[in-house]
């Protein structure tokens, strides 16, 4: 999957090993009692790729740490 960030660079996300970092992140936000983390970790395997990364970078997560190749 080829991902066009906002930044002119491309580069190819990891995006199953991203999908199961924002699994983590929700899981824990809703152990933790953050409760609306379930409607966002129900969505998650809907998301394409772009959508996925788009997510992720609305978050604040750095998608340098899935970048293969």
């Amino acid at each position: 999957w080829f991902y066009f960030a906002r930044r002119p660079a491309v580069a190819t996300i990891d995006v199953d090993a991203l999908r199961e970092y924002l699994r983590d992140y929700y899981g824990t936000a809703m152990l933790a009692g953050l409760w609306p983390a379930v409607a966002d970790l129900g969505e998650l395997d809907a998301l394409d790729g772009r959508e996925l990364c788009e997510r992720a970078e609305a978050m604040g997560i750095d998608l340098q740490r899935f970048v293969v190749g």
